[in-house]
């Protein structure tokens, strides 16, 4: 099969399934996305043109993806995100079609009436739907009937894996988010302020970036709680996985603080559950479909920094609990999110639908 996918290639999440699809041995694999991220071998990219930099590009490149969709002849067009990447692949009227919904572009854009009619455009055009999980199933269907298929991404279980349980000297909390509003990544140096009043012998682990950064570097001055919180910064998984991994196997717990409902899905949730790390998430989006309440976490109020605080230290306190969580946690990684399986459902959608357009 000769695959078009459409994304946004400086996405870790993009870049994961670009890689995967392309070790099948019977895909040839096309990649149209702005000149930026990670590359990989044996796929050939195809280059946006940056014209203004923002969101309009999208609609200035509709002609020339066209034009590289009309050249490239392929079997089969997927496009990751609904409004944008979604709608180019629309526009080319090329089928089959798919579309794969995010999150903020299913959740955010029906607020905006000329958004909601890209999103409504655009699976009008498609021939299936993927979902990373069922609240984003549910959010779908107010918009098309057509078919929806819950292929979330997953972890490679292989590589993300606990690390020996080890004495707690210095309990590590951690997260891995995008440092923005949405994220809720205030709460959760609030809650720890509140614990390092009670403890000393805590620190917070944060990996990402944003434009809040040095905010939230200038909160932690202001609560006098900045010599035990670690900005890394951005830490990309493509091209230094094993400093990733590090992070996140010495952490104890993991924490997902975020406020708005487009956090449909946690893939940084999967990841450290697959790593037998118990996870405290907020009740938004998808969060409590990845993190089971007091099976493999712990779910919270968003926006409640006293909440995360108690949910930390009853872990902190409680290194029994911390172990059966993480260990129900890589269970329910491995029998939902397991991403072999998660690739190889894709790739037999895509198979499904091409025999069935050269019928």
């Amino acid at each position: 099969m000769k695959i078009i996918l459409l994304g946004e290639n400086k996405s870790v999440h993009i870049q994961k399934w670009v890689q995967a699809i392309s070790l099948s041995p019977n895909i040839e694999l096309h990649v149209i996305c702005f000149d930026r991220g990670v590359k990989f071998e044996k796929v050939t990219y195809h280059t946006l043109h940056p014209y203004l930099n923002n969101k309009i590009d999208f609609i200035l490149n509709l002609f020339h993806v066209k034009s590289i969709i009309k050249s490239i002849k392929p079997d089969l067009v997927h496009a990751h995100y609904a409004t944008s990447y979604g709608l180019l692949g629309a526009f080319s009227n090329f089928h089959p079609f798919i579309i794969t919904g995010w999150g903020a572009d299913i959740f955010d854009s029906p607020n905006n009436k000329l958004m909601k009619l890209v999103l409504k455009y655009s699976f009008s055009k498609a021939d299936a739907i993927t979902v990373l999980s069922k609240v984003t199933e549910l959010e779908i269907k107010k918009l098309t009937s057509k078919s929806i298929h819950l292929i979330p991404f997953g972890v490679d279980i292989d590589i993300f894996s606990p690390s020996p349980i080890k004495d707690v000297e210095v309990f590590k909390i951690g997260a891995v988010r995008t440092l923005t509003e949405k994220y809720g990544i205030e709460f959760l140096i609030r809650a720890f302020a509140i614990l390092s009043k009670k403890y000393n012998n805590i620190e917070l682990h944060i990996v990402g970036d944003g434009h809040l950064k040095t905010t939230f570097i200038e909160l932690t001055k202001t609560l006098n709680i900045e010599k035990n919180v670690i900005f890394y910064g951005y830490v990309n998984q493509n091209d230094d996985f094993q400093k990733y991994l590090s992070i996140l196997n010495n952490l104890n717990v993991f924490v997902i603080p975020s406020i708005i409902d487009s956090e449909t899905f946690g893939v940084a949730a999967v990841e450290a559950s697959a790593c037998e790390l118990p996870v405290i998430a907020s009740n938004v989006g998808g969060l409590p479909e990845v993190v089971e309440h007091n099976e493999t976490g712990i779910i919270v109020p968003p926006k409640d920094e006293k909440a995360i605080a108690d949910a930390i230290e009853k872990l902190f306190l409680d290194q029994e609990l911390r172990i059966r969580m993480g260990k129900n946690g890589r269970k329910k990684v491995i029998e939902h999110y397991y991403w072999k399986n998660n690739v190889s459902k894709m790739i037999s959608l895509y198979s499904n639908l091409v025999s069935k357009n050269r019928k």
